[in-house]
Parts: C-alpha cells; sequence; structure tokens
C-alpha cells in the first residue's frame, strides 16, 4: 500500500508518519486490494483534524475525525475506516449467500429419483365413512385409503397439519 500524508497547519515526525503506515497497514489484512492511502492531517484553533482515504480496486472509503488533540483524531478515523471496511466485507458475504444457488427439492439424476420411493400394498377394505374416521383416530397415520361402501368406490382420508380431517372422493 503506498501510503501519502500531507499536513495543514502542523508538521510531524518521520518516526510518526512511519507509525501511521504501519497502523494502516493493518488494514490491508481485511482488504488486500487496498492501492493507495491519503492522509491528511490539519490544525486549526482548539482542534485537529484527520481525514482519512483508502482507495481500493472496487471502492473508495473515506473518514474524517475532529478532536481535540491530533492522536484521538486519528484514532477514530482509523476506527471509522476498519467498522467502513467490515461492513463492506460483511454486505459482499451476506449478499453472496443470498444469491447462492439453491438445489430443486427433487431432481432427476441419471435416471433414478432423488428421493426413495417405498411402495406399501394393503388389502381394500370396504367400509363407511364413520368407521374410517375411527379407524384413522385410532391409528397414528397421516392417511387411509379405503372403499367406500356407500359409492363403492375408492376414497382417500387424511388428517391435516390443524389436527382436522378431510375425506378426498374420485368424481367421475
Amino acid at each position: 500500500m503506498h501510503a501519502i500524508i500531507s499536513t495543514r497547519g502542523l508538521t510531524i515526525s518521520t518516526t510518526y508518519k512511519d507509525a501511521l503506515t504501519a497502523r494502516l497497514g493493518k488494514l490491508e489484512r481485511m482488504l488486500p486490494d487496498v492501492g493507495e492511502a491519503r492522509i491528511v492531517l490539519s490544525r486549526e484553533k482548539h482542534r485537529r483534524t484527520a481525514a482519512l482515504t483508502l482507495a481500493a480496486r472496487r471502492r473508495t472509503f473515506r473518514s474524517e475525525e475532529t478532536a481535540a488533540d491530533l492522536e484521538t483524531a486519528v484514532d477514530a478515523a482509523v476506527d471509522a475506516l476498519v467498522r467502513q471496511v467490515r461492513e463492506a466485507k460483511d454486505r459482499v458475504k451476506n449478499r453472496k449467500a443470498r444469491n447462492a444457488p439453491r438445489r430443486a427439492p427433487g431432481p432427476l439424476a441419471a435416471g433414478r429419483p432423488a428421493a426413495e420411493i417405498v411402495a406399501r400394498r394393503v388389502p381394500l377394505k370396504p367400509m363407511s365413512l364413520e368407521e374410517a374416521i375411527d379407524q384413522l383416530r385410532k391409528s397414528s397415520a397421516e392417511l387411509l385409503v379405503f372403499a367406500d361402501a356407500g359409492t363403492d368406490s375408492v376414497s382417500v382420508l387424511y388428517r391435516r397439519p390443524d389436527g382436522a380431517l378431510e375425506l378426498i372422493e374420485p368424481v367421475a
């Protein structure tokens, strides 16, 4: 990362410049594509201002903080940049997770069904609707297929998620 440090109304030592550059270098671990960092430190009557700009490959991050002393202003500006970089990375990560391709619940793969189908053969007993309701309530099954004794057709009685029973009858 290339750092450009400029001052307005004050002078800083080379050791402070090196420490500031090293501190911004820690941001490079979070955002490796930072090309340039511009740092403007200024002094006005009773306040010091630190304006930091990071130019990354696809984004520019900027923070400007003012405080009574220069070190506090720089700390606050660097913290604001760290927060901005972290939020940008989280936004990208969440967007990728949200747009991830989802698999269909049961696609056919190589001519085989995705879910195993279990077939069970049961004798079809003719019974009345009342008998079918009693039998379904006594069992833990979700549905009952029976031959309706009154109409002589196959009907299905099943238990809905809300606990009510529903009858499905064929229509010719």
